[in-house]
């Protein structure tokens, strides 16, 4: 895509990641379709390259001393009272969406939600820009989507989809066949509370496709998530929960001394 070749042209930095990821992921037709996403996110919201690149550069500097401090201290950037960082929704939203073009953990997740199969209703708690619903919504015949902070560009392009500008607290009690929390745990104090809110709106046999975080000390997150994963596991039994599919996903850096991960999770309702 010629955006995406304006913001490599634009960042050494940027280059020098992209040259990383695999061949057989940045010449699969999921990459080429992220890439048109991209483009039609900054088209709509009038984008230029160079702001894409400074936003996304603005992120990485600040998440690299994060991680140096959580280094140092073994706390994320909210307990320490030390975070730096604030974005606007675009500007974050740039940032998740270079991120699943910059890096092989995100860029999984989104081949991993790429290949689920279709149901009839799902939720979607937690939008950002839209990516996983792109990538997902025509698996499902009707689709809800809750996030606090809506940019206008998800009413345009997901017309079909009943959108909310608001928490989701269970309003639709055993309705649906999937749910997606990707990226969504780490960012509340309590995330086991959502979790049951879920199970609740879930039909028996339904899905939840979720994804945890360990060790990522980003400037938002709230919750850590033990490497093991076993309290986590446990938790989700009790609930009535059984783990259909687990992936661990470790991120690799060039620089940090930091191996954070995330956990991919297919639960289902029994």
């Amino acid at each position: 895509m010629a955006f995406l070749s304006k913001i490599l042209d634009s960042s050494r930095l940027l280059e020098v990641l992209h040259d990383n990821l695999p061949v057989s992921v940045k010449s699969s037709n999921l990459y080429q379709r992220i890439e048109h996403y991209l483009e039609d996110y900054c088209e709509y919201n009038s984008l230029s390259a160079d702001y894409v690149v400074e936003m996304y550069t603005h992120y990485i500097m600040a998440y690299n001393k994060h991680c140096k401090d959580f280094i140092k201290t073994g706390q994320y950037p909210a307990a320490l009272g030390n975070n730096n960082y604030h974005a606007s929704r675009i500007e974050y939203d740039i940032v998740l969406l270079l991120s699943v073009l910059f890096t092989q953990h995100r860029y999984r997740i989104m081949q991993l939600l790429a290949n689920q199969q279709s149901s009839e209703k799902a939720l979607f708690i937690g939008l950002g820009p839209g990516l996983e619903m792109e990538l997902t919504a025509k698996l499902h015949r009707e689709v809800y989507g809750y996030d606090v902070s809506l940019n206008p560009f998800l009413e345009q392009h997901f017309n079909s989809v009943s959108l909310h500008a608001e928490l989701y607290t269970g309003q639709y009690p055993n309705y649906f066949n999937t749910i997606y929390l990707i990226e969504l745990l780490e960012h509340l104090e309590h995330p086991f509370d959502l979790l049951e809110v879920c199970y609740a709106s879930l039909q028996t046999n339904g899905l939840i496709l979720l994804t945890t975080a360990t060790d990522i000390p980003q400037f938002d997150h709230l919750y850590n998530f033990p490497d093991d994963h076993k309290l986590f596991d446990e938790k989700l039994m009790q609930m009535g929960f059984e783990i259909v599919t687990k992936e661990k996903l470790e991120h690799h850096y060039l620089t940090l001394d930091l191996r954070p991960s995330n956990h991919f999770y297919a639960i289902r309702k029994k």
